[in-house]
């Protein structure tokens, strides 16, 4: 008896959520009885199997943490929390989750919960942490999971601040039903008594927190409290109100700030403690003026205030003694810009997190579309080569002709008139096409959209609706009663433009026209809706109500943040916005689109898809420094993020950067040396991290020395290496881990070495193993390098300055940086230094090495190094070397530039003592 995919889907699935602990297949054969039919076993446990084995990468998150985990949460196990067990139950069996899927949900959320403070314990805290998302990849999932394992550990009250729209919060709190449990809501049901939520707010669209709805009788019992608040002043205002005439201070409260970069950044000012004059003038909302949509009546001018938001997310965080403020967002640049120092004497300290930053990987498998997968993006610092990916072949270009017939010329708006310009025309026909397609693959009922985003002035998204009506009018006649004609064009386009690139993802899913053609004639037979989605009309998304909803949506900035667009297809977008924010937040076409990506378009300016290619440059470096501060244990007010600039696009608006610093990483003419090393403990013993990373630095330079081969002059008492390809030594700086240097970090060397090698400089290097004189018999000075010819290298001495005992103070060698330079060249140095008596030696020479040639050089050192006489300036390097083992360190000579080539990031200011 065979056994159709869905029944084999639903088998694998219910296997998977009985099979728990160190039950086998069988045992759950046995178990199920009826349920699994025995004529299925077979099927279902290779089904089983086939699943299991498949090999997937799933990433853990990267954290960027003060003081790291807590230590709460080394006895505490989520997985035997009420909350979280039914969710997780849930997603496996009715949403099909796959277990690798649940599994990252799992780790990514137990790693969060684990920097929170227990909400159980004795004493106050205050902790204020980030989670960067990506757009579009189950951000509200994560954090509705995180919310029932916050329950589950003891957190009373949850508060989720949910956009601005009522649109996005009722969204988030139909979602949250969902996943939570209410009462007659479809998903994992009302929890037991006792255990029931005390929803405060509904997914009507006056479900919002109001003012006088409540007493404080409903916090008496054990039930947790959770509320879903539009981040506007008033709701916020009359929540303050509300919390602190009626809510205990030494409650618990969970936080979740989402879409945490819009409207929660301060833009106006801090008052002083000691200061008497009223808050400076807060700025309106960027978006207050034509082309805002709000929900309802035209608000009061400061009433989507960010300043006054923040004041009101402050004051409500600082009002509890036990107080966790997790925010959430994909688009972080305005977040991680925030000063860390900023205080207000009435609504304390601003929201910088302070205490923990974490990335969530991309969802693993194949289903999410982000940036990367559409755009490609240059390499960055942890890129030993460039990325081949170049994004998917998706795109369409829209002309300068096209865009002229969609968006106003400057003062021309008040009598410009929006028309259908040809590639307009082209993309609803490829919205049918795809529509039609993925009505054939997923079944009639599959959700198929397009978006259409040309700007954000309300009268132009209306007046233009009305000629998307009349353009696909055109084409149902067309095909319906012109068929002869017509089906040609629809069978090229069909046949040219999307049966290839369906081909070169899966074979499967490569179909003829005529198995497309029977869902065109009902897809348009039925009727294509044209929504327009902004203040000035009813119509709104709601796929609870309608799953199947098949329309093509026109608006603006309710369809720029948040709202998940299901079963998007087409997307058309010509807005030119020149923040990153705002540019990645109106990209609704990311997200979970694996399924049918092949056939998705995006209709949009060959200038605004190399914008999208050079933000995914700048999120990957953002996320890459987070997983770097990981590394080398680094806090979110040590090292402070840096936010990589662009020649065109601002970081974000000027009035959430108010505290921001401009950095230049140009490292022409310079020399950086790594200089620290971690102390040992009173004891003399390293610790294991530490011991650790000297060790893979030890094999960095041993497979550096691998690969480069003979000296040389094998004969040399310091070996050299010319011609050296610059990817050799990205390689080994990439590898190369540092220990808190305050400097420098390797990420900007070698972006910066990347960018001069787009300006043909730094594209061949030499490379110099500073080793000692004569070859030791002693223990703990020399070591096997891989040097091709030497078996052991001699180890030289470096010590510990006793002021600053986590420096060497210096590494290099006096006449190191002369490597490789000719007589003529050491003379034009030293005809430098008569001419400018400030210059040293070594920077003269440095300003005569050819641009095209960087020096690397490498030290290795001693453990067993000790002060030489009677110097109390310096200390050992270790009392216990063979707790530590040969320490290498390195040096970057970097030639004078005759380019303008430098590395330019912005960031938040750095607090006293951080790098």
């Amino acid at each position: 008896m065979s056994l159709a995919g869905d029944e084999l889907d639903r088998l694998v699935r219910l296997v998977r959520l009985l099979k728990t602990g160190e039950k086998t297949v069988d045992d759950v054969f046995s178990e199920a009885g009826p349920l699994v039919p025995s004529e299925h076993h077979e099927a279902v446990r290779s089904a089983y199997n086939q699943q299991k084995s498949t090999t997937i990468r799933v990433i853990e998150p990267g954290v960027m943490a003060e003081g790291g985990p807590r230590a709460w949460f080394n006895a505490y196990n989520p997985a035997d929390g009420y909350y979280w067990r039914r969710q997780r139950d849930f997603l496996a069996h009715d949403l099909g989750r796959k277990e690798f899927e649940i599994d990252s949900l799992d780790t990514a959320t137990n790693r969060i919960l684990a920097h929170l403070e227990n909400p159980l314990s004795a004493g106050p805290f205050n902790t204020r942490g980030l989670v960067i998302g990506h757009v579009q990849s189950g951000k509200t999932q994560n954090f509705s999971a995180l919310i029932a394992k916050a329950a589950d550990a003891g957190y009373k009250i949850v508060i989720v601040l949910s956009g601005l729209h009522n649109s996005l919060r009722r969204q988030t709190q139909q979602r949250l039903e969902r996943d939570l449990g209410a009462r007659n809501v479809w998903g994992v049901g009302e929890p037991e008594a006792g255990k029931r939520w005390q929803w405060m707010t509904s997914a009507e669209n006056w479900g919002d927190f109001a003012r006088g709805s409540f007493d404080a009788g409903m916090l008496q019992g054990t039930q947790q409290v959770i509320l879903v608040v539009k981040k506007n002043k008033s709701r916020l205002e009359w929540l303050n109100d509300w919390m602190e005439n009626s809510v205990p201070r030494d409650v618990s409260v969970l936080v979740i700030d989402d879409e945490a970069d819009q409207a929660s950044v301060n833009t106006g000012g801090n008052r002083p403690p000691e200061a008497a004059q009223e808050n400076p003038v807060e700025d309106e909302f960027d978006l207050i003026g034509e082309g805002l949509d709000f929900d309802g009546d035209r608000p009061a001018p400061d009433e989507f205030s960010p300043s006054a938001i923040n004041r009101n997310i402050r004051r409500l965080i600082n009002h509890f003694h036990k107080c966790a403020y997790v925010a959430y967002t994909a688009t972080p640049f305005a977040n991680v810009l925030i000063d860390p120092e900023a205080f207000d004497r009435e609504v304390g300290g601003d929201l910088y997190p302070r205490h923990f930053i974490i990335t969530l990987p991309e969802p693993p498998g194949d289903k999410y579309v982000g940036a990367v997968r559409l755009f490609g993006r240059d390499a960055i610092a942890t890129d030993t080569t460039s990325l081949e990916e170049n994004g998917l072949d998706l795109i369409e270009f829209v002309s300068e002709a096209d865009c002229e017939l969609l968006i106003p010329p400057p003062g021309e708006r008040a009598s410009f008139v929006p028309s259908v310009p040809p590639s307009l025309q082209q993309a609803l026909v490829d919205y049918v096409l795809a529509a039609s397609a993925l009505m054939k693959r997923s079944g009639p009922d599959a959700p198929c959209t397009m978006l259409i985003h040309t700007g954000m002035q309300k009268v132009l998204q209306n007046q233009l609706a009305s000629d998307v009506v009349k353009a696909l009018a055109s084409i149902r006649q067309q095909f319906l009663y012109a068929g002869r004609e017509y089906r040609p064009q629809l069978k090229a386009r069909w046949d040219g433009r999307f049966r290839p690139v369906s081909a070169s993802i899966d074979l499967d899913r490569d179909v003829a026209f005529e198995q497309i053609e029977p869902h065109i004639e009902r897809l348009l037979r039925d009727g294509i809706e044209v929504r327009v989605l902004n203040s000035d009309h009813a119509d709104e998304l709601d796929y609870e109500r309608e799953p199947s909803l098949k329309a093509v949506l026109l608006g603006g900035n309710k369809l720029s943040r948040g709202l998940t667009i299901d079963g998007l297809l087409v997307s058309y977008y010509l807005r030119r916005t020149l923040y990153y924010d705002t540019l990645l937040q109106m990209a609704r076409w990311f997200g979970y689109r694996g399924d049918y990506v092949d056939l998705t378009r995006l209709y949009s300016t060959q200038e605004l898809v190399s914008y999208f290619h050079d933000l995914a440059t700048a999120e990957a470096d953002l996320r890459n420094q987070v997983a770097r501060y990981e590394r080398e244990r680094l806090t979110p007010t040590q090292f402070v993020v840096r936010v990589r600039r662009h020649a065109v696009m601002k970081v974000t608006q000027a009035n959430k950067m108010q505290a921001a610093e401009e950095n230049n990483f140009s490292y022409s003419g310079e020399l950086v040396q790594s200089l620290r090393v971690a102390e040992a403990l009173p004891s003399g013993r390293v610790r294991d991290p530490d011991r650790q990373r000297w060790t893979g630095n030890l094999q960095a330079t041993r497979a550096l020395f691998a690969r480069l081969g003979t000296p040389d002059d094998p004969a040399a008492l310091k070996p050299t290496w010319s011609g050296v390809d610059p990817a050799v030594v990205i390689e080994f700086l990439n590898a190369f881990v540092l220990t808190d240097e305050r400097r420098f970090d390797s990420g900007s060397l070698i972006d910066y070495i990347q960018t001069q090698q787009r300006h043909q400089e730094l594209t061949s290097w030499r490379v110099l193993l500073s080793c000692n004189m004569r070859l030791s018999e002693e223990e703990h000075w020399s070591e096997d390098l891989h040097v091709e010819g030497r078996a052991r290298i001699p180890l030289i001495a470096r010590t510990r300055k006793s002021q600053d005992p986590t420096s060497m103070g210096v590494v290099t060698d006096p006449g190191d940086e002369q490597t490789g330079l000719n007589e003529a060249q050491l003379a034009a140095a030293a005809e430098t230094r008569l001419d400018f008596p400030g210059t040293t030696v070594a920077m003269s020479q440095r300003m005569q090495r050819d641009p095209s040639e960087g020096l690397l050089m490498i030290y290795p050192i001693s453990p067993a190094s000790q002060p030489t006489g009677n110097r109390t300036s310096r200390l050992p390097l270790f009392e216990r070397p063979e707790e530590a083992g040969t320490i290498i360190q390195y040096a970057v000579s970097f030639p004078t530039s005759t380019s303008a080539g430098t590395v330019e990031y912005v960031s938040a200011p750095r607090p006293e003592g951080a790098a």
